[in-house]
């Protein structure tokens, strides 16, 4: 989760992020994972 925000942190609003992390986590693929990271940003309207 750490790759991702660093990945996608360019593209974030400037603001103070807190991500929380369940145990299905550990269960999923990165792809999914990565998927569903954007998705959430995106609902939230935090990419610029």
């Amino acid at each position: 989760m750490r790759a991702l925000f660093r990945e996608h942190s360019p593209k974030l609003k400037d603001g103070s992020y807190v991500f929380v992390a369940k145990v299905g986590l550990f269960d999923s693929n990165h792809e999914k994972l990565q998927n569903d990271f954007i998705k959430v940003l995106k609902n939230a309207k935090t990419i610029t």
